[in-house]
């Protein structure tokens, strides 16, 4: 595989990360919200804590991938 392919993945991984961290924290906020108006076993409030534990899990999996 070439260097100019290595830095295109490379680039692909670290936006894929950005876009996955921008949703982490807009769900984070959601979840929040829900939780203060809805109550923390509201089925929404679950959906998204759910929501955000996949994409922590992601994160992580981006994270431990690159190394």
């Amino acid at each position: 595989m070439s260097s100019h392919n290595l830095i295109g993945v490379s680039e692909m991984q670290s936006n894929i990360k950005s876009q996955v961290e921008s949703e982490i924290r807009n769900l984070k906020l959601q979840m929040i919200q829900s939780g203060i108006t809805k109550g923390l076993n509201h089925p929404d409030t679950i959906k998204l804590s759910q929501k955000l534990d996949k994409l922590l899990n992601d994160l992580q999996n981006l994270t431990n991938h690159k190394k």
